[in-house]
């Protein structure tokens, strides 16, 4: 597995994302059953538990997919996730709750597409950077939601239009996969929302972590060198 190291257009970065999946699928569908699980969980919880327990879905998932972009087998990226998880706690406040009240509650798909590539970077910062300063669980917290914004000031409007197309994609197939597959298989809604979750939600989280590499290329790329 090699992320990308360079730049890449919006049509690059969907291919990537197909050649990753497609590359290790048990993996993918793998943190697609974890996904299709939260749904099932919050389907069964008061409404204000359904954006907790999808919201620390979405963070762990989206963690364990940073690792597995990087070369980790699914059983070593869960594992990593495990160990930083006091951090991700927090960036599931951080991150995925707003992001899951705008896509589940408020429909805002803008608001969470501008948020995600704001702030979304600092989970996949969280799972692969280190830097010396960092002494803690509150450091590495800063550490990645500042570097989150250095990431996204490297090229916003090209990770907000990266984001924007993954969100539409994810919404627009999974409407279609859902009525298809409550209408073809006579299944109830909250099971075939389930479903779709693990065929997309895939698809979607790799897709952040492909824009995670291509932004710090470019982030690599737009800072100035260093005098010597």
């Amino acid at each position: 597995m090699t992320p990308p190291d360079r730049p890449l257009t919006l049509g690059e970065i969907l291919s990537e994302t197909v050649r990753i999946y497609t590359q290790r699928p048990a993996a993918a569908l793998g943190i697609g059953l974890v996904e299709g699980g939260a749904y099932l969980l919050a389907a069964f919880t008061p409404d204000l538990l359904d954006v907790l327990v999808i919201g620390l879905a979405f963070a762990a998932i989206y963690a364990a997919a940073a690792r597995l972009v990087s070369g980790d087998s699914f059983a070593e990226a869960w594992a990593q996730v495990g160990v930083r998880a006091p951090v991700l706690l927090v960036l599931t406040f951080v991150v995925a709750v707003p992001t899951v009240i705008s896509l589940t509650y408020l429909f805002l798909f803008v608001v969470a597409a501008l948020w995600i590539a704001f702030m979304g970077f600092s989970i996949p910062v969280a799972m692969l950077e280190r830097d010396p300063d960092v002494k803690n669980a509150f450091d590495r917290i800063a550490f990645s939601l500042l570097r989150s914004i250095r990431l996204a000031r490297a090229e916003y409007l090209h990770a907000l239009g990266v984001v924007a197309a993954l969100i539409i994609v994810y919404l627009v197939l999974g409407i279609a996969l859902a009525v298809g597959l409550v209408g073809f298989a006579d299944n109830g809604r909250v099971i075939a929302a389930a479903l779709v979750q693990v065929v997309l939600a895939p698809f979607f989280f790799i897709g952040l972590c492909v824009l995670y590499y291509e932004q710090r290329a470019r982030a690599a790329v737009s800072s100035p060198p260093e005098a010597a």
